[in-house]
């Protein structure tokens, strides 16, 4: 596949469209069955709340293989971005609208509580409609694959790119292409993904600790991930060689730090020197 658009990369996907329809289709034939399930024992309700992760994961993952004209990890950070805001309240609509399947209302009014409760369907109890449900429904839909898609993108996506085709990696970032700085950049990148890894995961190993009542190991944990952290940013700032042809258009804010290498090399253009 070839899209010389940064928008048909991101929007005009064909499998993860088709898997919206395919979630939609899926969710008509189990809606009987999440309807019966007040205790919400089964996990075929999360194909009503959660179905849009489907796509958007697929979306987000397909960039690995799916061959594109600018650098593919930056097309998988705007799926991730947008398409849950399309596809969400797509699936969420569909979720909510296949309620109108002839006796599923009967059955979510059968197997309610005393109390009206429904583990589904808890919204619309007490004399609300199909659609109190739908706010709730839509936007499940729309903020859970931004959170799967984000988690695929740091633990899966990124991670490939940089071990594996670290030049894409490197040019997503705008870093310097050429043969002479290529290998200390795809150091820098490796590491990189492996710090963003961390940014993720630390925090979330030190709630769980937490809330298995080993604070004290959280707390270690985090003070040593400080350290690491120092030092894994460290190398690569060492590393990392700027493209500055194509960072000097962006706006000041969005250049990024100066590297240890792009320091020097300044120095020697200022002398007169080449700086390779």
């Amino acid at each position: 596949m070839r899209a010389k658009s940064p928008w048909r990369r991101i929007l005009f996907t064909p499998v993860p469209w088709l898997l919206v329809v395919a979630v939609a289709v899926v969710q008509w034939i189990v809606i009987d069955d999440v309807a019966a399930d007040v205790d919400g024992d089964s996990p075929l309700g999360y194909l009503l709340m959660f179905g849009s992760v489907i796509p958007v994961s697929w979306a987000v993952l397909e960039t690995m293989w799916v061959r594109f004209d600018g650098p593919r990890p930056l097309v998988a950070l705007g799926r991730t971005l947008v398409l849950p805001l399309i596809m969400g309240p797509v699936v969420g609509l569909t979720a909510v609208l296949v309620r109108y399947r002839p006796g599923v209302e009967d059955t979510i009014e059968a197997v309610r509580r005393p109390d009206g409760w429904h583990y589904w369907f808890d919204a619309s109890r007490g004399g609300g409609g199909i659609w109190s449900d739908a706010a709730l429904v839509v936007l499940a839909n729309t903020f859970m694959p931004m959170l799967a898609g984000l988690g695929l993108v740091v633990f899966v996506v990124l991670p490939w790119f940089a071990f594996f085709r670290p030049a894409e990696f490197v040019e997503a970032n705008m870093m310097d292409t050429s043969p002479a700085h290529a290998a200390a950049n795809a150091a820098g990148a490796r590491v990189l993904s492996v710090i963003l890894m961390l940014t993720f995961a630390v925090p979330t190993a030190i709630v769980w600790l937490s809330n298995e009542g080993r604070t004290g190991l959280g707390w270690v944990l985090g003070i040593t991930m400080v350290v690491v952290g120092i030092a894994l940013t460290r190398f690569v700032l060492s590393r990392q060689v700027p493209d500055h042809v194509r960072r000097a258009d962006l706006p000041q804010w969005a250049k990024g730090i100066q590297t240890v290498r792009h320091e020097a090399e300044q120095e020697r253009r200022a002398e007169g020197r080449d700086p390779s």
